[in-house]
């Protein structure tokens, strides 16, 4: 049964949905509208006639249509796109990194540069936008990169902002801007190339930085890394 003839079927029996039921019916009918018709065709009065719930009962849940569609959308693409549990802290933001630009190449990304372009002009999404998405998930990103520095992966002084800039800004810039999608070659390139340039503070071998920004193949193996991965106890 695909997701229209569920959400179609709890709408028929909403008066006899327990909460949690009823705030699901809620997200996957406006994650449905917000894939179909945009975030500005998507409002509390429509939702609440395609699912026959009361409006009350949305705004009791959400303060407003942009933190219900921001929780419809976080209910999709967040499982997605946690950090894995690995060996190497380095690896699980590494594998991370690629799971997001792999969720941008896709519908995902096409929504979040739509929220993106929306929230310039709906202070309400841009709240939302910030406090839902980008704030959550650059804290989960700090605390990694927290544990790689106690794990001697990453050098004691590194900025954690500028970290995440470097590491994340990229994969944004370019769904926004559309120069191009960010495949798995590309990702690893700019992952490689902060972890050796930035993180360890030093370029043992012109040659191995030539070859990160040149290479179409990475593989972080080279003697850089000797010292800093596979460290966790």
């Amino acid at each position: 049964m695909g997701n229209g003839e569920s959400i179609k079927k709890d709408r028929r029996s909403v008066k006899r949905l327990r909460p949690e039921e009823i705030e699901s019916v809620i997200i996957n009918t406006a994650f449905e509208d917000l894939l179909e018709h945009g975030f500005r065709a998507v409002t509390v009065e429509s939702i609440s006639a395609k699912t026959r719930i009361a409006k009350t009962s949305i705004y009791r849940r959400w303060p407003n249509k942009a933190a219900m569609v921001m929780e419809a959308f976080l209910f999709r693409i967040g499982p997605g796109i946690e950090f894995p549990r690995k060996p190497s802290y380095v690896e699980s933001i590494r594998l991370q990194m690629l799971a997001l630009a792999k969720a941008f190449r896709g519908p995902f990304g096409s929504m979040i540069k739509a929220l993106l372009g929306e929230a310039q002009f709906d202070p309400e999404l841009a709240d939302a936008f910030r406090t839902r998405w980008i704030t959550p998930r650059r804290e989960a990103a700090k605390e990694v990169l927290q544990l790689a520095i106690r794990n001697k992966e990453l050098r004691p002084d590194v900025d954690l902002d500028e970290a995440l800039d470097a590491l994340y800004g990229w994969l944004y810039y370019r769904l926004m801007i559309g120069s191009g999608s960010s495949p798995t070659p590309v990702c690893e390139r700019y992952f490689l190339l902060y972890w050796t340039v930035c993180a360890f503070g030093r370029i043992r071998s012109p040659e191995i930085f030539l070859s990160i920004v040149t290479s179409k193949r990475t593989v972080i193996s080279d003697e850089s890394n000797s010292d800093y991965t596979n460290r966790r106890p």
